[in-house]
């Protein structure tokens, strides 16, 4: 009775929102928020109906082997899947971008958060359960939970791809327009012009020509090569850091002394 009772509160909460009763300036919430309350409200609502049924032997089946999927997860995402997707899509590697391992353990906590979707799930299995539309037997929550884990590493692998691949292309944008780059979990690129210190003809560049003339976007350095954004190519342009010099500037519209 309590449960119900939390669920219609909430639930007339939702409705008057929507409506704008309950908002200072007579305006509705957007449609897609509304939505977002009544999912977070039947989530709460489905996860404790599971588990206020939970006995001592339920709770070691199932709380026990999520936290580990959950410690398993934290340690594969140290190895900084964001940073892999995002690197990918720069054609770049992670060991190219160097990221620091704090960064890297943040965006583990960011990888993790994307399995918002098995609280849903858990959640229609406790209504499912609540109104005994079936009633489990040991092989069908064996199935259930290797669904859970395939819904929760699908969601994370496409929202993480989601996440990687936007941050890609703001910073391709900035690249393009000469604004300030964004950073992306510890990854700050910035502007820089280079400066040959030897021959421009005797460089050794890998992916494009080097302009002296114009800012670069860069990525820092990596096996004695400047990792910078070419704009004509499209892609990443790797100059020797022995034959060159980097010199910061505050945008990519910024001229650079160089001169031939």
């Amino acid at each position: 009775m309590i449960g119900f009772g939390v669920g219609s509160v909430a639930a007339v909460l939702v409705i008057l929102l929507g409506l704008g009763l309950l908002n200072g300036d007579e305006q509705a919430v957007q449609p897609l928020h509304a939505l977002l309350l009544m999912v977070c409200g039947f989530s709460v609502a489905g996860i404790w109906l599971v588990v206020r049924q939970w006995t001592l032997r339920e709770w070691a089946a199932w709380v026990v082997p999520a936290a580990a999927t959950v410690l398993v997860s934290m340690l594969v995402a140290s190895g900084s899947v964001l940073h892999a997707f995002y690197a990918d899509d720069l054609s770049l590697t992670t060991r190219e971008l160097d990221v620091p391992p704090l960064w890297q353990f943040i965006s583990a906590v960011r990888l993790l958060s994307f399995l918002w979707m098995l609280f849903l799930v858990v959640a229609i299995w406790g209504a499912i359960k609540h109104l005994h539309l079936r009633r489990p037997g040991e092989r069908t929550n064996a199935v259930f939970y290797v669904g859970i884990l395939a819904v929760m590493v699908v969601t994370a692998a496409v929202q993480a791809m989601a996440s990687a691949g936007h941050a890609a292309d703001a910073t391709r944008a900035a690249a393009r327009s000469g604004q300030a780059p964004p950073s992306y979990f510890g990854v700050e690129p910035e502007w820089v012009c280079i400066e040959p210190t030897t021959d421009p003809e005797k460089l050794n560049e890998d992916g494009g020509k080097l302009r002296p003339e114009r800012p670069y976007l860069s990525f820092g350095s990596s096996d004695g090569q400047y990792l910078l954004w070419d704009t004509d190519g499209d892609g990443i342009l790797k100059v020797p850091s022995k034959q060159t010099r980097s010199v910061p500037v505050d945008t990519g519209t910024a001229s650079c002394p160089w001169t031939a």
